[in-house]
This record gives C-alpha cells, structure tokens and sequence, in this order.
C-alpha cells in the first residue's frame, strides 16, 4: 500500500479535519451563515461565523472543550444540566 492511498495522523488524540476545520468549527461557521442567508444576508452570516470560529479557537486555545461546557453550565439555567454528580449551578456556598 502507498502512503498516498492513506492519511496517516500525526498523533492518535488528531480530530478528523474537513477542509482545514475540525467538526466543532465547521458547525460555527456553517450554521450561523445558513440561518443569516436564509434570514438577513449572506455577508452578515459570513461575519457572524468567522467572528464565532475566532472566539471558539481563543476559547479553546491550549484546552479541550471542556472549558466551553463549564462555561455553559455557569452560563445557562440549571435545567438544562441536569448533572446528578454536581450541584445547580446558582447555588456558590455549599457548605458552611
């Protein structure tokens, strides 16, 4: 077998790449450009998408997404976590 009839990744912990995007970011670029184009303007969902691919990698810089689902659960109500291990999210002193 050739090495051009196979991707061999760098390392084993490499996300599957579609064009240059990993599957997280091809999701924030393509939905907000398709909810903007049906709704408003194509360039406004072009903008609204690159802007949101460049917070996601800034978010996600040097971390996995877990940093973005513990933002969310701080961020979002308490029911739409509904983690059995970990207390709501509105309650700061547990103890004491």
């Amino acid at each position: 077998m050739n090495s051009k009839d196979a991707y061999i990744p760098q390392s084993l912990d490499e996300p599957t790449r579609y064009l240059v995007f990993t599957a997280d970011e091809l999701m924030v670029i393509i939905l907000p450009l398709v909810v903007c184009t049906v709704t408003l303007n194509f360039v406004i969902g072009l903008v609204a998408g690159l802007s949101l691919l460049w917070l996601l990698r800034k978010f996600k810089q040097g971390s996995s997404l877990h940093r973005l689902l513990w933002a969310a659960y701080y961020a979002l109500p308490s029911y739409i976590f509904r983690f059995k291990a970990t207390p709501p999210s509105h309650l700061r002193e547990l103890a004491g």
